[in-house]
């Protein structure tokens, strides 16, 4: 395996890692904030929570099909380009859960919905379908040897 093979997925688990432990720990500090009884009142924005729900559950289908999409795409090319092409798609796609996140802790912490609470949960556990894969980086650089041999 070639050193910018190893230094990619390398950067990946500790991108991916990171994020997942950023992610819990942001809930787990706004379940803090809220207190124990963050349920007893029924405020929330129901229109809020049905777009919430609406974006995450599109969300995650979307940028895993994307992103399978897009490294089918970039197979062929050269191994440096793959692999650059590769780490952007992958930060891209851990992005776009992020994103996600973000925007239900939002409306955990401004609504009290309990449903944002979930879906914050639901996508940390969609985060691990985003797992490094070392065998897709070491598979486009031996095909590139068999196809210069």
């Amino acid at each position: 395996m070639s050193n910018q093979i190893k230094k990619a997925y390398t950067l990946q688990i500790i991108a991916f890692w990171v994020n997942i432990i950023l992610l819990a720990t942001a809930l787990l500090v706004v379940l803090q904030a809220k207190g124990p009884d963050f349920a007893s009142s029924p405020t929330t924005n129901i229109a809020f929570e049905r777009y919430a729900i609406i974006l995450t559950l599109a969300i995650i289908p979307i940028s895993l099909k994307l992103f399978h999409s897009y490294h089918l795409k970039t197979k062929s090319l050269k191994q440096n380009t793959f692999i650059k092409k590769y780490t952007t798609a992958y930060y891209l796609r851990l992005v776009i859960f992020d994103a996600m996140a973000i925007l239900n802790l939002t409306g955990f912490q401004l609504y009290n919905s309990h449903n944002t609470m979930y879906l914050t949960i639901m996508i940390i556990f969609a985060l691990f379908f985003c797992y490094p894969n070392k065998q897709a980086l070491q598979n486009e650089s031996e095909n590139e040897k068999s196809e210069n041999d």
